[in-house]
């Protein structure tokens, strides 16, 4: 009791020095939302304060969940992060779009095959949406959606991008300079700053700053909680009595919280913080390996268990979301392109995969947002339905959980319960063979029969033939 009454005594704090931030008016007329969604990469559940973490590494989020309400079963679509955003950014199953896999990196992501990875040029995306319907719209940060000029971000409807992280949280932003998978920077970027992400949230602020008059949609996926991991000495020493990559890991994610928090403390300040909605939600679980913690769920980041699949989620709007409620139904990271597009009164693109949470959320729908979740990243897979899940892991034999009562997949099923594991192994493979196959393999290459015909060799141009040699004089 004494640690939740601290917690909500921080919670206060930090709302009161926001709400004393918010000083400058809004600008006559303006009766659209904006919205902000956040992408965390790789942090576990288990480390935030909000969701029970004593690691007091999350004031801002911790504020952010007293203001809205807190999705206690967020799932990502995918236990691999280029997929699980790409639903972010389409509403759509990533591997209905034959997106399975992860961007590759290196070689593999300038081969001449590179521009079938990633979304298909076209695709609609929450950019592309709501910039038809008149919003001023930026990204900021890792793209992973393709490193063709037709799938960067401003070819994907958003006219507004500051920078592409690359993957390094330590190296100097370079405008104009191509990162390889990361893309290029396509804007300008304050070269004086040394460190990426500190240089990513000057550009996030830039733009709700500059875009105040108009209704704005902005998506910052910031470097998050995987490696290489560089925090500062200021954030090492916050946590004295943690050791090694855990340490790490701590100093990181509170970098990361004042990120976040320098951005709501901009939108109060330009007295934007009535009309706009924010959303943050996590790629996939955290690896423990790397310091991250998903309390007790099973499974790490890249697995179908729940602490691979599991994700921190918060939905904050003035006037319609009650704050610091909590919605414990399956939720997945498609549904943030049909939420964010039905509450500032738009329509979903067809087709559409993902639900409008806000009726679920408001109560006026009834039941359960999505009946049937399933996943699939190569050998892992795994599928949830009516109270029970089903997982095919990385190696050993599928098993199957009443995942309603243990949320820690502790008790596996399968053997007692064979008429359970039949329909959901039934119901797993179903699904899994009506979709299309992998545009690209975990490696990075590319199928055999998706692979574009090389083109004939070019026949010699007879304009250029050499004039026959005279005969030699005898």
């Amino acid at each position: 009791m004494l640690r939740l009454d601290r917690c909500i005594l921080a919670a206060a704090a930090l709302l009161l020095q926001h709400a004393a931030l918010a000083q400058a008016p809004a600008a006559p007329g303006q009766d659209r939302l904006n919205a902000l969604v956040i992408v965390l990469d790789r942090v576990g559940t288990g480390d935030l304060g909000y969701l029970g973490s004593t690691l007091g590494a999350t004031p801002n989020l911790d504020a952010l969940a007293a203001r809205g309400v807190v999705l206690q079963r967020a799932y990502a679509a995918s236990p691999q992060p280029s997929p699980a955003r790409a639903a972010i950014l389409t509403g759509r199953w990533p591997n209905a779009m034959g997106f399975e896999f992860a961007m590759p990196m290196g070689d593999e992501a300038s081969s001449p095959n590179a521009a079938a990875r990633g979304l298909l040029p076209g695709t609609p995306t929450i950019g592309s949406q709501l910039a038809a319907g008149g919003w001023s719209t930026g990204f900021v940060g890792s793209w992973q959606m393709g490193v063709t000029a037709e799938q960067a971000p401003m070819s994907m409807g958003f006219g507004f991008d500051c920078f592409i992280a690359h993957a390094t949280r330590t190296r100097k932003p370079r405008p104009g300079k191509d990162d390889g998978f990361s893309l290029r920077s396509l804007g300008a970027v304050n070269e004086g700053f040394d460190r990426l992400e500190d240089a990513m949230t000057a550009c996030a602020t830039g733009f709700i700053e500059r875009e105040r008059s108009k209704p704005w949609l902005l998506v910052v996926a910031l470097p998050g909680l995987s490696p290489p991991l560089a925090p500062t000495a200021d954030d090492l020493a916050a946590f004295p009595t943690l050791e090694g990559r855990r340490r790490e890991m701590a100093a990181s994610l509170r970098s990361l919280d004042r990120s976040i928090g320098t951005m709501l403390a901009t939108i109060d300040a330009t007295g934007q913080a009535a009309r706009t909605m924010i959303i943050v939600i996590g790629d996939t679980g955290g690896s423990t390996a790397w310091g991250s913690s998903n309390g007790a769920l099973k499974g790490d980041f890249g697995t179908c268990f729940e602490g691979g699949l599991r994700v921190p989620m918060i939905i904050a709007q003035p006037g319609r979301i009650t704050p610091g409620t909590t919605y414990p139904h399956p939720v997945t990271g498609a549904d943030v392109l049909p939420t964010v597009a039905a509450a500032l009164g738009q329509p979903a693109p067809a087709p559409i995969d993902g639900v409008d949470l806000m009726p679920f959320l408001t109560g006026t729908a009834s039941g359960l947002p999505h009946a049937e979740l399933h996943w699939q990243s190569g050998q892992s897979a795994a599928t949830m339905f009516s109270g029970l899940k089903y997982v095919i892991p990385l190696d050993g034999a599928p098993s199957i959980y009443r995942i309603d009562q243990d949320p820690n997949e502790s008790i596996n099923g399968a053997e007692d319960s064979v008429d359970a594991y039949t329909m959901l192994r039934e119901r797993h493979e179903r699904w899994s063979q009506a979709l299309p196959p992998a545009r690209w393999l975990q490696d990075g290459t590319i199928p055999e029969s998706l692979r574009a015909p090389a083109p004939p060799p070019a026949m010699p141009d007879p304009g250029k033939r050499r004039a026959p040699k005279a005969d030699p004089e005898h």
